[in-house]
């Protein structure tokens, strides 16, 4: 798995490409550690280029909500692809965080005004 980070504004986006599951699922947390731990607390993960999700990457996004909510902040998601966005219906885990169509839209949530391509 890799994940690129990038800022807009006081905004992290972390583009994840490759597999989501209990092996990788520590990299992303810690990621996601650095981010807090550097001040940063509302975070956008994009998945447009994860391949697959377990049961193990889907636990671990939970915890992503936890962490940054226990900061103020929160964690969204982005550009969730058609199989990983079912694993998330399965698990239950589209109920506990908030998904949008795109990155733009996600970004934008945290911002006043209108938000496009939220779900």
């Amino acid at each position: 798995m890799e994940i690129h980070t990038r800022h807009y504004n006081d905004v992290v986006i972390l583009s994840v490409t490759g597999r989501l599951d209990s092996e990788t699922a520590p990299q992303l947390l810690q990621t996601i550690g650095e981010q807090i731990t550097a001040g940063v607390i509302r975070l956008v993960c994009d998945l447009n280029k994860v391949t697959h999700l377990t049961n193990g990457g889907a636990k671990a996004l939970v915890e992503a909500v936890r962490l940054t909510q226990k900061e103020g902040g929160d964690f969204r998601l982005a550009h969730v692809q058609v199989q990983v966005k079912y694993v998330l219906n399965l698990t239950g885990v589209d109920g506990m965080i908030k998904i949008y169509s795109n990155v733009v839209g996600a970004t934008a949530s945290y911002f006043p005004g209108p938000v496009p391509g939220e779900r």
